[in-house]
């Protein structure tokens, strides 16, 4: 991580240039915000974690699912207001394929190198398996019946509102009933207070949190603002950007 806060000098280019110099290629802004909200995701990523280790194991767990992916969802929220819903799906499917398989692959031999033999808590990686069965089902029900019915799109769209809200609702339970479990294993807290020994002060974490909140949606504004441009120039698909 800290070899990557090096990219935190392209923010002040980008912010510099989106304000005072209104005559430089959208590209450059575009590729500047880039490279600067990496860093800044990954301050905003280790400030939940520092922040999860304040609360507790389990509200903490539950912090660093719900922020974890708060850069993307910035990112996707200014999407949506340009209307770049191309560019809103692509980073959807990106976000999945990279949290379900690259990431969580990682994590497992990492951790299976590192540690040997991993503990869990059985019942919420239950909970936790049965949500991300139904998100598939969630993304899966509305594209099937698209493709049914191709003539018309007032359905779908419905089908979509209605499966989204399920999806929440969904989510709202299980965080309720994540709360409402009896506390995790001992050896599971002590190893993660064990783990985060000597992190960082409470006023420091919710600063750097605020703090990289505010920088990521800065940068999310000027990088969705110049990216029609830069996909025109560089000859490359919405999709393919989203992805990434």
């Amino acid at each position: 991580m800290k070899y990557l806060t090096v990219l935190l000098i392209f923010a002040p280019v980008a912010i510099i240039g989106r304000l005072f110099f209104s005559d430089w290629p959208p590209t450059l802004l575009f590729i500047s915000s880039a490279l600067a909200v990496i860093p800044a995701a990954g301050i905003l990523g280790q400030a939940t974690e520092e922040l999860a280790v304040h609360t507790g194991p389990r509200l903490g767990g539950l912090m660093n699912a719900t922020l974890g992916n708060a850069a993307e969802l910035i990112i996707t929220i200014f999407a949506i207001r340009a209307g770049l819903l191309e560019l809103v799906k692509a980073s959807i499917t990106g976000s999945i394929l990279g949290n379900v398989l690259l990431i969580m692959g990682f994590s497992v031999l990492v951790g299976g190198i590192r540690h040997g033999e991993q503990r869990f808590d059985h019942t919420q990686a239950g909970v936790d398996a049965t949500q991300l069965l139904l998100a598939v089902m969630a993304l899966a029900i509305p594209s099937l019946f698209f493709f049914a019915h191709t003539e018309t799109e007032g359905p779908v769209e419905w089908l979509s509102l209605g499966t989204a809200i399920a999806m929440l609702v969904i989510y709202a339970l299980g965080l309720i009933f994540a709360f409402r479990q009896a506390n995790p294993e001992p050896a599971l807290a002590h190893a993660t207070q064990e783990a985060h020994h000597g992190g960082w002060p409470l006023s420091r974490t919710i600063g750097l949190l605020l703090a990289s909140t505010a920088l990521i949606a800065w940068l999310s504004e000027i990088l969705v603002g110049t990216v029609e441009h830069t996909v025109a120039v560089l000859g490359v698909s919405e999709f393919f950007i989203g992805i990434i």
